[in-house]
């Protein structure tokens, strides 16, 4: 019988992921969850389970004083960032001449 090979797996250390983890809680809560002034009284229809999510996220940082409007304008500015190429070429593509 032949014998079965040996394998090695290298693992890493529970906590070095554990700590990675909540690092990138920290930053994600640094950068979308913290106050803004949202000026506008603009009205924005999305899902009931979209708000459900986002509603849930801001109670939870209410002491930071993030709320549903700072939060999703943060989130949308990133994306902006983000995506902005895209963005501006899907826009000029579709844009036509107005004469």
């Amino acid at each position: 019988m032949p014998k079965s090979p040996f394998v090695t797996i290298n693992v890493n250390p529970a906590t070095d992921i554990d700590v990675r983890a909540a690092e990138e809680r920290r930053k994600y809560a640094a950068k979308f969850l913290r106050p803004g002034i949202v000026r506008s009284n603009t009205k924005v229809y999305i899902y009931p389970e979209v708000h459900a999510v986002l509603s849930r996220m801001a109670d939870r940082f209410r002491d930071t004083g993030a709320s549903i409007g700072s939060y999703v304008s943060e989130i949308l500015l990133d994306h902006f960032a983000n995506n902005r190429e895209v963005m501006e070429g899907l826009y000029d593509e579709n844009s036509q001449p107005l004469f």
